[in-house]
């Protein structure tokens, strides 16, 4: 990949403070986060789409810029022509999925600039959302100038695996001005349970010390990131903060507002410079976009609870940002951060990675080459839904195996391959080589009863305001679907929730799951099992086809074992399985051969449905 190089002298705090300076069309590696790459696209004369992942980036950025169209969720295209037609020099600001609705609207795409914020994240969020980013990349290719930021320093070996990246110009920003965060790494069990002990040290009057130029400095003040709101609210419950104690930095939404609510709190601001801070400060990863923090002392502390790999990088890719946050040089504090995280990825030998990572996709390989086999159009219309319904439910977790409409065939999802190796390798260069943010300090001049129609309403309102455990949501619904007629409102709300109960139900049935215990692991495991079985069977059944030819039983025990072994089954073939297992059915003859022996050989007589 050709690079060229950007050199920002001393002095420059945003790039629009460069001299004659536009967004290139291509990639541009900023080097550091916050700045102003988005600002100088929502200020120049060109018209303009900027996309972003996030939708609180959005609504961020048009806070700031009124005049600005925000299209997130359900946007009439009525209303996006209607602004495209009355605005002089029209900025429209779009969340990922919702670009090619703006698309549509616009009849002339060279007239126009799209700028792709944080396109790291196609990267991280492709183990879920993998086929939102591959119509999103797609849909870039219609336009003739775009400019993909990111300020993640290790893209590069991504970028040149992925086609639509191929043979794009490359440009790296190189700050004159630059520190580096040292990423203090701790795991624990429960993480939350270690951000209550640093509640109650902070309470108690324990704080984190440091030799300042030989004066000890005491850190009486923290922000802690986490992963939700929930997570926040149970915080607060259990370590009773009072409201003069904490600032809740969280997104806008009558939701977080219910739950922060419920244990006697609400939404806070960022404080200005010179204004007094809390002692406690929480944020989720989603909230701090443009918040920068004052505080003479605070210690950052980053609380990741989750285990999966695709998960524990949702705060991990938010590194980066929340490293720069903490803007005053007399904070000793602001150069660590304190990453507390249970058992993920990271914890992985590199050799143990690669190792599952090329089983994995072997097994992809292989999948994908039978599934675009098949002739018979009833079986590859069956494995079309097959694996749609499975990639919904286990998030890629076992295959890369993904069915293509455009080209009606199985495929490699790269961007979920790439995303999982991702994933790994980021933290592992965060915590190896710390975090580098920008040393130019920046100024913020902006604020920051029994009646049964009851009892379903009633029903509904928990689901929206409660994080249930899986196992208990899961019971309700198939509650609800067994009671269809009192609770179809209900079961409604709570599968638009959790969009995989359903699935699951149509998958199991009520009765399957309930002899599971409801439990998610469990549910993930059978379906595992039974798509696996159903593709043996089908496997056995084409290698032992209905007819007259006769198989000794080594014969077919080193036929079983072939299969075994192309679907990574650790497991041996038995004679018995084939009806059993595999329903095809055998009959045992003795016929006499040549030299006049008799030997026992098996022989096909049916395949059972």
């Amino acid at each position: 990949m050709n690079k060229t190089t950007i050199e920002v002298p001393k002095g420059i705090e945003y790039l629009s403070q460069l001299e004659d300076f536009e967004l290139p069309n291509g990639i541009l590696n900023k080097g550091v986060p916050n700045c102003g790459a988005t600002t100088l696209a929502l200020e120049d004369n060109h018209r303009a789409i900027i996309c972003s992942p996030r939708n609180n980036l959005l609504i961020n950025k048009h806070e700031q810029y009124p005049d600005t169209l925000l299209v997130i969720d359900r946007f009439s295209e009525d209303a996006i022509r209607e602004y495209i037609a009355k605005a002089d020099c029209p900025k429209i600001l779009v969340s990922y999925d919702s670009l090619p609705k703006v698309a549509r609207c616009i009849s002339d795409p060279s007239k126009w600039r799209v700028v792709a914020d944080e396109f790291q994240y196609l990267l991280s969020d492709g183990t879920f959302k993998s086929e939102v980013e591959m119509r999103l990349l797609a849909q870039l290719q219609s336009f003739d100038y775009v400019t993909y930021l990111s300020a993640t320093p290790i893209l590069d070996t991504y970028l040149e695996q992925i086609d639509e990246f191929k043979g794009i110009p490359y440009y790296e920003m190189r700050w004159q001005e630059v520190e580096k965060v040292k990423v203090i790494r701790l795991r624990a069990k429960r993480p939350i349970d270690s951000a209550i002990e640093i509640i109650n040290s902070y309470k108690r009057g324990v704080f984190p010390r440091i030799d300042d130029n030989g004066e000890v400095r005491l850190s009486k003040e923290c922000v802690i990131f986490l992963n939700s709101v929930n997570n926040i609210v149970k915080l607060i419950d259990h370590t009773k903060l009072e409201r003069d104690e904490v600032n809740i930095i969280v997104g806008n939404s009558s939701d977080n507002d219910i739950k922060l609510a419920q244990v006697g709190h609400s939404r806070g601001r960022i404080p200005l410079k010179g204004e007094p801070h809390k002692m406690f400060t929480f944020c989720t990863s989603t909230a701090f976009a443009g918040c920068d923090f004052y505080s003479t002392n605070a210690t950052t502390f980053v609380i990741s609870d989750n285990k999966r790999v695709n998960t524990t990088i949702d705060i991990a890719t938010d590194l980066v940002q929340i490293a720069g946050r903490q803007r005053l040089a007399e904070n000793p504090f602001r150069k660590y951060l304190l990453f507390i995280y249970n058992v993920g990825a990271c914890e992985k030998s590199k050799e143990e990675f690669e190792r599952e990572l090329s089983e994995k996709k072997r097994l992809t390989e292989a999948e994908i080459e039978s599934n675009n086999l098949v002739t018979d159009e009833s079986l590859r219309k069956k494995r079309i839904r097959d694996i749609v319904r499975l990639q919904k439910m286990l998030k890629f977790d076992e295959t890369f195996t993904m069915y293509d409409e455009l080209s009606d065939r199985f495929i490699f999802n790269q961007i979920a391959y790439l995303g999982e190796r991702y994933a790994y390798d980021l933290q592992r260069y965060n915590y190896e080589n710390g975090i580098v943010v920008r040393n130019q300090l920046e100024n913020s001049n902006f604020d920051i009863s029994g009646n049964q129609r009851y009892i379903e309403y009633e029903e509904q309102l928990a689901h929206v305001m409660q994080d249930e455990p899986f196992a208990d949501r899961m019971k309700r619904y198939c509650d609800y679907r067994t009671n269809r007629m009192s609770f179809d409102l209900a079961a409604q709300t709570l599968a638009h929730k959790y969009p995989e109960l359903p699935l699951y139900f149509e998958e199991l049935g009520e009765g399957r799951i309930k002899a599971l215990g409801y439990k998610e692991k469990d549910i993930k495991n059978e379906i595992r099992l039974r798509h696996n079985r159903e593709r043996l069977t089908e496997e056995m059944q084409a290698c032992f086809p209905i007819g007259d030819r006769l198989y000794s039983s080594a014969e077919i025990r080193a036929t079983m074992n072939e299969v075994f072994e192309r679907f990574g089954h650790d497991k041996k073939g038995k004679i018995t399985d084939l009806e059993e297992l595999y329903k095809v059915r055998t009959r045992l003859v003795k016929p006499t051969l040549a030299n006049g022996v008799r030997k026992n050989l098996y022989k096909v007589v049916a395949h059972l449905s």
